[in-house]
């Protein structure tokens, strides 16, 4: 369940409607990931986050693949119970 409201995807601006529209074509879907809500949600939040995630997984050194597994594996890693 969400706790804070996130925005419609119509309502955010049109810089935000470009990375929507690279994040659907990138991942082969038709709808705009609740991640993706969240980073643009917050600007003053999201756009370091971005920023930091493009510095650690640079275009070209890492394939989608390995990306993926990466992400993967850190998810995993944020709700195991140690």
């Amino acid at each position: 369940m969400e706790t804070v409201r996130l925005p419609d995807p119509d309502e955010l601006g049109p810089e935000d409607q470009a990375i929507f529209a690279n994040t659907r074509r990138w991942f082969g879907i038709d709808f705009v990931p609740k991640m993706s809500l969240v980073l643009r949600a917050v600007p003053a939040i999201g756009n370091p986050i971005m920023g930091a995630s493009r510095r650690a997984m640079p275009d070209r050194v890492l394939t989608r693949g390995q990306k993926e597994m990466i992400a993967a594996a850190v998810s995993a890693m944020n709700v195991c119970e140690y």
